[in-house]
């Protein structure tokens, strides 16, 4: 692997290395997605994009692109045809290595991609000629791939060589923004938790002594039937008190409701043991 990233910088330049030295900074100072517009251009292409693929049911699952008004995920059939993408029937073939990047044309001879409705039918006519691909993240069933699509054919030594070098950085980033972004929703949820639990605290009190013992009932584990028959009710007026208990607190299910009443401390009053009449 070092002995390949070696022959890559050889072909490099050192304003080539200059600058994808300042992606690399771009990339590290912004916790959004990537921007490849800059990469696009120390490439040399048309439109540069990352796509996120299931590569077991050859599918694409994102695509973000530099010119949006060329994703092509939304046109008819596009799904239907992108199934049979090189690129696919190349990894399962062991052809399509994720450590280096590979051309469309490296792939299939110009006859075959012509036959192709994907190349034929999508590609050609928005001006796509050429694609160079390289795998930045894998796992058993899904990947992420930059591809940077050009209107005249093939991709010199020094294209390949910039996109491998940026490739792990590319995926370093992809990484951070994943975390960033699952831990920015882990706080979200747990403060509008957080705030679902005090307003319902506070709407304790316009519970019924019998809505009350059932919350009791219910955070106890009880089933409607078991607090029926504890109660003197039927089943169908436990229901109905959970339905209003429900509503007052402004929760949806028991499991909401047995955290809330075991984390407090609920007054049953003792006449609400009677039985009561449906």
């Amino acid at each position: 692997m070092l002995l390949g990233l070696f022959r890559s910088v050889a072909d490099l330049t050192a304003r080539d290395l200059r600058r994808a030295l300042d992606l690399v900074h771009e990339w590290n100072d912004d916790d959004t997605l990537p921007t490849l517009d800059g990469l696009g251009r120390l490439v040399g292409c048309d439109t540069a994009g990352i796509i996120g693929s299931d590569h077991v049911a050859r599918r694409l699952t994102s695509v973000h692109i530099t010119r949006p008004e060329r994703n092509l995920l939304g046109r008819p059939g596009f799904v239907a045809a992108v199934a049979h993408h090189p690129a696919f029937t190349a990894y399962r073939s062991g052809r399509l290595s994720p450590t280096s990047s590979v051309a469309l044309t490296d792939l299939e001879d110009r006859r075959s991609l012509l036959r192709l409705p994907l190349y034929a039918d999508f590609y050609r006519p928005e001006g796509t000629v050429d694609q160079l691909l390289r795998v930045v993240r894998l796992n058993g069933r899904r990947g992420s791939v930059v591809v940077f699509n050009r209107s005249r054919p093939s991709f010199s030594r020094r294209d390949r060589a910039v996109v491998d070098l940026l490739a792990p950085h590319l995926s370093q980033a992809l990484v951070r923004r994943e975390r960033l972004a699952a831990l920015v929703a882990a706080a979200r949820h747990a403060t509008l938790v957080s705030e679902q639990a005090t307003r319902s605290f506070a709407r304790l009190p316009e519970l019924t002594p019998r809505e009350r013992h059932v919350a009791v009932h219910v955070a106890d584990g009880s089933t409607d039937r078991e607090i029926a028959r504890n109660l003197g009710i039927s089943p169908r007026t436990v229901h109905k008190h959970l339905e209003q208990i429900y509503r007052k607190l402004g929760l949806t299910n028991r499991a909401g409701l047995a955290v809330l009443i075991n984390s407090t401390s609920v007054d049953v009053p003792e006449t609400s043991l009677s039985p009561q009449p449906d």
